[in-house]
């Protein structure tokens, strides 16, 4: 047998023999299903036996892959082990953030955090929304952000500020499908990242029902649907702050020149489950006396 030299490989497995589905594995991974299955084939390759048998109803693991989900299972908890005491002793923070909205408000209040805490060691790790929903969150990173209505079971959850959503879409696109009321939206292809809750949410505001036959495209993650809805492939909801800059230079327009009302915000998550470092909680406790200086988001500081 060849000695394993990609210890990726073995975390791929072990999610994937955790969820028995790659196309799960690869999201909760924040890669793509092809890598999936290339780490699993490689690991196959460097074991000399198969760990899955696969099926029309999915995956099942071999007996040898259940013995290797087994030790690999307890040798990657006591790994984690030895990484999370090393983080508390060191005073590093891992921030699952949302790469939208570290761009546009989380970057440009950093500088304060080190200014005040000029010690503090940052590991940022992207995810595209899906800390809440991972079987361990707290084996990705101490604390996050979540854009979501707040109901994660499991999770100290803090909303950041109230949200109002702008429809918006490009000036090209505008001129082909015309939108003058909110029924003229049935026409247009909708464009989001997740799934369709916010544009269901939208609907129901303006008293129409939203046809899941509609055409409609998901996205991996803001940024694409921003350059996606730029270019001109249909219509987007935004967090009216994220896209003010796109509004004013004209590359985005707002046809109802209004935002709307949203049960969605971004939110400032910790896992139950684990114990927080004093770092951690002085990055939270910073990070909430800080959204009151969102003075770059179109509303005051005292409806936050």
């Amino acid at each position: 047998m060849k000695p394993i030299r990609n210890i990726k490989s073995v975390q791929v497995f072990s999610l994937t023999a955790e969820t028995r589905n790659l196309t799960r594995a690869a999201q909760l991974l924040n890669i793509s299903q092809s890598s999936v299955s290339y780490h699993i084939k490689k690991l196959e390759s460097d074991l000399g036996y198969r760990l899955f048998h696969r099926t029309g109803q999915g995956l099942t693991l071999t007996d040898e892959g259940v013995e290797l989900a087994q030790h690999v299972g307890r040798g990657l908890e006591m790994i984690q082990t030895g990484l999370d005491q090393l983080s508390i002793r060191a005073g590093a923070i891992r921030i699952a953030l949302l790469p939208m909205f570290s761009s546009r408000w989380l970057s440009s209040e950093l500088g304060d955090l080190i200014e005040q805490y000029p010690d503090v060691r940052l590991s940022m790790h992207n995810h595209n929304n899906n800390y809440a929903y991972m079987p361990e969150p707290g084996s990705f990173a101490d604390i996050g952000i979540q854009w979501g209505k707040g109901d994660w079971n499991g999770f100290e959850v803090h909303p950041l500020w109230p949200e109002k959503m702008a429809l918006v879409c490009s000036p090209e696109y505008l001129e082909r499908h015309p939108i003058t009321e909110p029924k003229d939206v049935t026409g247009c292809t909708l464009l989001h990242v997740d799934d369709t809750g916010m544009w269901e949410e939208w609907f129901d505001l303006n008293g129409m029902k939203m046809v899941h036959s509609q055409p409609q495209m998901m996205l991996e993650d803001r940024h694409f649907q921003l350059s996606s809805t730029i270019n001109g492939l249909g219509v987007s909801l935004f967090a009216s702050w994220l896209v003010q800059e796109e509004l004013e230079s004209g590359a985005l327009v707002s046809p109802f020149c209004q935002d709307f009302k949203t049960s969605y915000a971004y939110h400032l998550i910790l896992p139950r489950l684990k114990t927080s470092s004093p770092a951690v909680l002085r990055f939270r406790d910073w990070l909430l006396e800080n959204r009151s200086k969102a003075d770059r988001l179109p509303f005051s500081p005292s409806e936050a």
